[in-house]
């Protein structure tokens, strides 16, 4: 028997190879290069897998007498926050959690309660793509790793060259459970970023009944937000849901909104021998950021300083330097700014029961992104003089376009005592990225920001990126002595090649390979007793070589052929102990961690943001940090949960290092944005039908200079929030209002300290990479489900 492979729903059931230009109408449909090889090879094998358990009379069998997958078995109700039996220091974050959050917060931000998160934004909910930060023990966003139900997410950073951002990544009501490690990964992890911690997403699974559930959140500063889900239920072993949200944020000031539209499928089918799933995301979103800061420009202009639109005769004649009210210079602000990003993730994973003891995984997945930034430049920042009849001041163009598909695969093996593990990844990924600038009519005035140039006047430079990755592990895992010790050992390795090619001079060219055939991680568990447990661990990990705006290619030509040859990609070595306990009312743990960082790599920015010099590079040798997480949840009674973590985080630079033959003394200098103390608290009390929560956060001092010489002060943010709900109404299975406060007290505070990277010095205060955090906002949600 043959049968048609239909595509997430399509009528068409022909893997179709073509060049043609993709549609980016926002959620209308897949562009045809989804339907491009490898994804449509992988579907190919994968399906008629499917089909032949089908023909061999494997009928479809109602999900309650299904064997479930392993990575589906888990109830949530049971999860541990602190990671209990881990031999590693992990903690998780469940569905009902999730659920307090304000609809829209990233799946990041809802980690920054938990001990070793410094996560940074300036706006409430942690999506502005701009200004979002988060690192673990000393390691920034680009060297942590992210994945979403196994999918690589690359390392989130805004320049991305290898994924997009949680956010976009998939829609937050529909995700189940988050996953922290702070120290290293598993082993399976597709990532080649994660020196340090990695965050895992886990999307929900379509419900076993229909059902539709829709929430509307409105807030200050006129934020709206929409979001539905309908689910079809169970259909004789199918269930599948579908799932739109649009978000409508307007900025706390200056100027302009942020808009996001975003869908999400996901289709499961579920029989005997194992399941096929099936997730699509397609997202369009313009954001509107904030104007970068100096520390000079905030102490003459104000905490609400921004962006000038729509005032564009003020913005021509400060370019024409006419300077008026705290403006003394061209760079203090612009006329406007934006990002536009437009994505399609598709995936399809199979899980396949061989027999009662092997299980063989087999995910392929597709990604195309692309994107523009948006600058409006003046003229003394131009690499051209303005023709007669233009303007002063052009829109300057970041162009982004991607495309990376691949394959997660994985054979689990249980032998006795022994559940072994195995798999191997690959990727291959094509990035291009440019800068160019569109001339503005004197007479016409400033030009639409919101859509996409495919037509430039002047182009700076134009890089191509091709990457190939390679990454494969092996790991066992038993128990001894009567299953109170648990090991967990393997290794994994990698080699990923980034071929460069500036079509344009102004940027590097050439190739560089990250290699490691053994990154060995061991780690144990012993149970002591009466709810006390041990864990330690030991891990090996390299980072590949960044492609894109922040990377070793975004230097000169003559700056990447000095250093290529001495250029090694970065590692780490990190090592953790520590102790759990858990009983009915307390999960409390503690760890101890210490970790030893070589190869470090600084870009360094020399100039303002917006000139776009090439950046400098420096391998600043090796990086230190030790530290202590303390994590202790009280829940005495299900109505009433006390969770606090404390974090003391010691992160050091260990060598000097040379900038153009000048000595840069940064040894013993603390690592850029990394705070030696964080302090989080939440209290949370339901009473009748209501249920009322208080947090806190505190986050230490911070650096933006490798050289420490300019220090952003710890600060203190609280929120609150009040919720009240009911089920099994008459029209409705349920009904839940909330009421959410964000920054409670309106502490004025800077957030983000590298908007624009980080420098070696800034005696002055005049490096414009700050910016502010918002100020005290609340939103309202109605949430229904029929």
């Amino acid at each position: 028997m043959q049968r048609a492979l239909p595509l997430m729903g399509r009528p068409s059931a022909t893997c179709v190879l073509s060049d043609a230009r993709p549609s980016f109408n926002p959620i209308q449909g897949l562009p045809m290069m989804l339907l491009r090889t490898p994804l449509c090879l992988a579907l190919l094998a994968v399906f008629p897998l499917l089909a032949q358990a089908s023909d061999d009379t494997t009928a479809p069998v109602d999900a309650a007498t299904a064997v479930a997958a392993p990575a589906t078995t888990k109830t949530l109700e049971t999860i541990s926050v602190v990671g209990q039996n881990a031999t590693r220091q992990v903690q998780q974050m469940d569905k009902a959690q999730i659920e307090q959050f304000t609809p829209g917060t990233s799946p990041i931000q809802m980690l920054a309660k938990l001990p070793g998160v410094n996560f940074i934004t300036n706006d409430p909910f942690g999506t502005d793509e701009w200004s979002t930060r988060v690192s673990l023990r000393g390691f920034n966003h680009t060297q942590l790793g992210y994945t979403l139900d196994g999918i690589p997410l690359g390392n989130t950073d805004y320049h991305s060259g290898d994924g997009l951002s949680v956010t976009r990544a998939w829609i937050g009501e529909n995700i189940d459970e988050l996953d922290l490690a702070q120290g290293s990964g598993a082993l399976g992890t597709a990532s080649t970023s994660n020196l340090g911690g990695t965050v895992q997403l886990r999307t929900a699974d379509p419900s076993m009944t229909p059902g539709v559930r829709v929430n509307a959140t409105g807030g200050t500063y006129g934020f709206k937000r929409g979001y539905i889900r309908a689910d079809t239920g169970d259909l004789s072993g199918f269930r599948g849901y579908v799932s739109g949200m649009y978000v409508d944020a307007p900025k706390w000031k200056g100027n302009d909104d942020q808009t996001q539209k975003q869908l999400n499928l996901k289709a499961l089918y579920q029989w005997e021998g194992g399941r096929i799933t099936g997730l699509l995301d397609v997202v369009r979103r313009i954001e509107q950021p904030y104007m970068d800061l100096s520390l000079d420009s905030l102490k003459r202009c104000g905490y609400r300083f921004d962006y000038l639109a729509p005032d564009w005769q003020r913005s021509v004649n400060i370019a024409n330097g006419q300077y008026s009210g705290c403006v003394t210079n061209p760079d203090d602000t612009y006329y406007n700014g934006n990002g536009i990003r437009n994505d399609e993730l598709v995936s399809v994973k199979g899980e396949f029961f061989l027999n009662d003891q092997l299980t063989l995984n087999i995910q392929p997945y597709y990604h195309h992104d692309l994107g523009q930034g948006h600058w409006f430049t003046p003229a003394s920042d131009l690499p051209y003089t303005p023709a007669p009849g233009d303007a002063p001041i052009a829109l300057r163009l970041s162009h982004y376009l991607m495309t990376r598909g691949g394959m997660v695969n994985s054979l689990n093996y249980d032998l006795g005592n022994h559940h072994i593990e195995g798999g191997f990844w690959f990727e291959d990924s094509k990035y291009t990225i440019g800068r160019s600038f569109q001339p503005i009519s004197a007479a016409g005035g400033p030009i639409s920001q919101d859509q996409i140039y495919n037509t430039y006047f002047h182009t700076k430079f134009r890089q191509r990126f091709s990457t190939l990755t390679r990454q494969w592990y092996l790991q066992d895992s038993f128990s001894l002595l009567d299953d109170t010790l648990r090991i967990d050992a393997g290794f994994k390795g990698h080699n990923v090649t980034t071929n460069a090619i500036a079509l344009l001079p102004g940027r590097a060219s050439g190739a560089l390979t990250a290699q490691s055939d053994f990154l060995p991680q061991v780690g144990a568990n012993y149970k002591i007793g009466n709810g006390w447990e041990a864990f330690a661990s030991f891990s090996m990990n390299q980072n590949a070589f960044e492609p894109g705006a922040n990377g070793a290619w975004s230097s000169s030509q003559a700056t990447f052929d000095g250093l290529r040859n001495t250029l090694r990609p970065e590692r780490s070595a990190n090592s953790e102990l520590g102790v759990r306990y858990v009983d009915s009312t307390i999960q409390s743990s503690l760890a101890l961690y210490n970790i030893d960082f070589k190869n470090r790599l600084l870009v360094i920015v020399p100039c303002a943001g917006v000139v776009s010099c090439p950046n400098q590079i420096a391998n600043v040798g090796k990086v230190n940090s030790q530290g202590a997480e303390f994590t202790f949840v009280w829940q005495p009674t299900p109505a009433l949960r006390w969770f606090n973590s404390a974090t003391y985080n010691d992160a050091k630079y260990k060598d000097n290092y040379l900038d153009a033959g000048v000595l840069i003394p940064t040894k013993g200098k603390t690592v850029v944005d990394s705070p030696k103390q964080m302090f989080s608290s939440e209290l949370s009390y339901k009473f009748g039908d209501f249920r009322a929560s208080l947090g806190t956060k505190y986050t230490g001092p911070r650096y933006y200079t490798f050289v420490n010489d300019q220090r952003i002060d710890g600060f203190w943010l609280w929120d609150a929030g009040l919720s009240w709900e009911q089920k099994n109404l008459g029209f409705a299975k349920n009904l839940k209002i909330s009421l959410t406060l964000s920054n409670l007290l309106n502490k004025k505070y800077i957030s983000t300290i590298d908007s624009n990277g980080f420098t070696t010095s800034d005696p002055t205060g005049t490096f414009q990479s700050l910016l502010v955090g918002s100020p005290r906002q609340g939103f309202l949600t109605v949430d229904m489900s029929f």
